[in-house]
Formats: C-alpha cells, sequence, structure tokens
C-alpha cells in the first residue's frame, strides 16, 4: 500500500515572502521616506495655520484628531485596495509579492501626482454645505468623524470577511448617510413655517 507524499508545510507564496525580506536597507529607505512624509505635512500644517488666530486651542485638537482619523482611513483604505489590486499578478506568480504591492504603490502616488482632482471634488459636493462652513463647530467635526469611522468600520468587516468592497464607494455611502442624517435631524430647522397671513 502506498502512502502519501508528505505536502510541504507552507504554501508557495508563503516560501516567496520568507525568501524576499526587504531586508535592512529597505527599511531604512521606508522609515527615511515616513520621516520625510511627516516633516512635509508638518511644515505644511505650520504655513497654513500660521495665518489663523484664535483664543481657544480646542479647534486645533480636534483638527488634529480629524487628520490622525482620516489618515488612519487611508492607511485602511491602502491594505484594502492594494490586496484587490495585486491579487491576480500574485496568484497567477506573474510578480513577486513585495514587487506587486511597490509596483501598485509606485503606480498610484503617479496617479495622484498626475490627476486634476475632479473626482475628490464631485464627491465633496455630496457633503451638506452648511456642515462644511460650521467645520469648526461641533456639528462640522461629527460629521467628519462620523463618516471617516463609518467607512474604516465598513472596509475592516469587508477586509476581515474577505469580500471585495471599494473604500471609494464605501467613502460616498458615508457622506450620504451624514447628509441624509443631518437632514433628518435639522431639515426643517432653516424652514419658516407658514402662518396664513401675508
Amino acid at each position: 500500500m502506498a502512502t502519501p507524499a508528505t505536502l510541504p508545510s507552507g504554501s508557495l507564496l508563503d516560501e516567496k515572502l520568507k525568501k524576499s525580506s526587504p531586508g535592512k536597507m529597505g527599511m531604512i529607505i521606508f522609515g527615511l521616506m515616513l520621516i520625510g512624509g511627516v516633516i512635509y505635512i508638518v511644515n505644511w500644517l505650520w504655513n497654513d495655520l500660521s495665518i489663523v488666530h484664535t483664543g481657544s486651542i480646542f479647534p486645533y485638537f480636534l483638527l488634529g484628531i480629524a487628520l490622525l482619523i482620516a489618515l488612519g482611513f487611508e492607511f485602511v483604505n491602502g491594505f484594502h485596495d492594494t490586496a484587490n489590486a495585486v491579487a491576480t499578478v500574485i496568484y497567477t506568480h506573474s510578480l513577486e509579492p513585495h514587487v506587486a504591492v511597490v509596483w501598485s504603490g509606485l503606480w498610484n502616488f503617479i496617479g495622484v501626482l498626475t490627476s486634476s482632482g475632479a473626482v475628490a471634488y464631485s464627491v465633496i459636493t455630496l457633503l451638506p454645505v452648511e456642515l462644511i462652513l460650521k467645520v469648526s463647530k461641533g456639528s462640522g467635526f461629527a460629521m467628519v468623524f462620523a463618516l471617516l469611522v463609518a467607512a474604516i468600520l465598513w472596509n475592516l468587516a469587508t477586509w476581515y470577511r474577505g469580500l471585495p468592497a471599494s473604500s471609494s464607494h464605501t467613502m460616498i455611502g458615508s457622506i450620504i448617510g451624514v447628509g441624509i442624517t443631518n437632514q433628518i435631524l435639522h431639515g426643517a430647522s432653516g424652514v419658516t413655517a407658514w402662518n396664513g397671513s401675508r
């Protein structure tokens, strides 16, 4: 009676990932790029906010939290959409996993640099105008927090369950949800009731 051959403990992808680690030089380059990005962001924020004079630090605190949540969404968006983008070339062994992820990131970066921003501006038009104008107030920050946290939670849930989903469509759904909720809560606040007299 023939005994079945023993299978290797890991898959071919696991073996490739073990062989192609980024190494010390790759980690140093990544760290330098990360530090450079943080310095760039802080520099531009400092320049943009230097002309704003306010007596309270609270709006800056809320702005910082909003930026951290937005960066969290971008991080989740990155690993969520990169997995969708590179799954085929990794599965078919067309590219090594690390090469595929770097290649995807490079072309996404080039796309951001060369795009006109028309899609982003059209998405912004979905936001309730009165909340955008009052973004320094509590309701504006609550709107930003709600839509970003909802999008992050949905992306994490679909990623965990292995469901293909678009982060951009998730963001649009969050924006529409915030707009509908704002309309339900404050829809009649700007409308004067007709009392029959002229």
